[in-house]
């Protein structure tokens, strides 16, 4: 049962301007082969003919423009969403006297200025599947767009059917840079430096986003312009665009905890649902209460809070803008569909790979040897940057092996056990925690339960 405590606020951070709206791109144009590879996979309509339904909605968005000034352009897409690359190029528009006289003026000082101006790049996203929580994703891109995270800004969308694509949908500015995998190594190190302080600082603002109360943002809510920003608790199994919502999981107000009844409680409502499963004798839920009751009797859980925490933070949702020969950017953090309020601590996974390039092209890189310093100065100082930036009490949470292990506990009482990769995952955290208490009273059995469920 719900407690009878007030729901929660979230705690805003001053308004900044959202993402800029650039003329260079992160995704790349796909090639014919896969695009119909990824259309047959998925059983979606062939861009051919999705194609003209997408233009009838480019004139609705953009009436004031003639129908040959938009083009649309086929565009890799993810597992969730179709991708649809849009360009709208005023320059034939008709404006007013005084318009066109700047525009001439423009156009003789610094014409490619202009040209950039009157041609705008956009991509339409669209959910490959009738689950997705588009509405979630939209609410947690505007509520950042009010912070200095930078993150895809969101020119419209629609969360019906009701429109000329017949799905739900948002249009966004396109993105300049391209994704951490395919541009870090290719930085000198003062730009890896810059990359580092940006990275650093947008994962410190993020720590400063908190709520009372862990969960989801209320996307009804924020999306009605609601004064009180409300956080809704957490679904079990967690709700994503492949899995309807459980019958038995409607979308209820959270409620304050400490970070211990958090714990505890997400445990319960794991279990529960594995045994669903008919997941009786594997039970990690079972040695993860005592640990959590041991991390909170050593006083690692002291802080009853709860951050903004992307739950996928990894280098393929990153992206890097070049903008000169010695300073990199963080353009954006992508894909926020995910995103929930979780342990402050939740929030502070360190980017090994920052630091480590020797492991290049490896995203899992061991999160036990992040504070370990490279021998080698220039990287050493890539490292010291994203620590000045991201502040103390992050690094504090970053790097103590009872925060990280308490980390990868956390995510797998929000995301749940999905496949033999998190059982995995799972004894690898009994293991660590045995080994760091060996031979002690703190020493936790393993994740096969052979006793009866009271």
């Amino acid at each position: 049962m719900p407690s009878n405590k007030s729901p929660s606020s979230v705690t805003p951070i001053d308004h900044l301007e959202p993402a800029r709206d650039d003329e260079d791109d992160t995704a790349s144009i796909a090639s014919s082969d896969m695009s119909t590879t990824s259309t047959e996979m998925f059983e979606h309509e062939p861009f051919d003919t999705f194609q003209s339904k997408v233009s009838e909605l480019c004139r609705k968005e953009w009436p004031h423009l003639c129908k040959d000034t938009l083009t649309t352009t086929r565009m890799d897409g993810g597992s969730y969403n179709r991708v649809i690359g849009i360009r709208a190029d005023s320059s034939g528009e008709p404006a007013s006297w005084i318009k066109l006289q700047v525009l001439q003026f423009l156009r003789n000082v610094c014409p490619s200025m202009i040209r950039k101006t009157e041609i705008r790049d956009y991509v339409l996203r669209t959910p490959r599947n009738e689950h997705a929580w588009v509405g979630h994703e939209i609410a947690i891109l505007k509520f950042l767009a009010t912070t200095s995270v930078p993150v895809p800004s969101v020119r419209t969308f629609d969360l019906s059917a009701e429109n000329p694509i017949g799905n739900p949908y948002m249009i966004q500015p396109r993105l300049p840079g391209k994704s951490e995998l395919e541009m870090y190594l290719k930085l000198n190190t003062q730009q890896r430096i810059c990359f580092a302080q940006d990275l650093g600082s947008a994962l410190k603002e993020m720590g400063n986003i908190k709520s009372s109360s862990p969960g989801n943002l209320d996307p009804d809510a924020f999306l009605a312009r609601s004064s009180n920003l409300q956080v809704l608790r957490l679904h079990c199994p967690p709700r994503n665009a492949f899995r309807q919502v459980h019958s038995v999981e409607p979308f209820v107000l959270s409620t304050p905890q400490t970070v211990y009844e958090f714990f505890v409680s997400q445990f319960a409502r794991q279990r529960a649902y594995d045994l669903t499963l008919h997941r009786k004798y594997l039970n990690p839920w079972k040695p993860f209460t005592a640990i959590i009751q041991h991390l909170h009797r050593l006083g690692f859980l002291n802080e009853n809070i709860y951050a903004l925490t992307h739950m996928d933070l990894e280098p393929r949702n990153i992206l890097i803008y070049i903008t000169s020969p010695t300073n990199a950017k963080l353009s954006a953090i992508l894909d926020w569909d995910e995103t929930v309020f979780a342990p402050t601590f939740t929030n502070c996974r360190p980017p090994p790979w920052l630091w480590h390039t020797e492991d290049d092209g490896d995203e899992e890189l061991d999160e036990a040897a992040a504070n370990v310093t490279p021998k080698n100065a220039d990287l050493a100082a890539v490292k010291m940057a994203f620590k000045k930036a991201a502040g103390e009490k992050y690094c504090k949470w970053a790097y103590a092996t009872e925060y990280r292990l308490a980390r990868d506990i956390a995510k797998l009482s929000i995301m749940g056990i999905c496949s033999n990769d998190d059982y995995d995952t799972a004894r690898r955290i009994v293991r660590e925690w045995n080994e760091l208490h060996a031979k002690t009273q703190l020493e936790v059995c393993e994740i096969f339960d052979d006793e009866e469920d009271k």
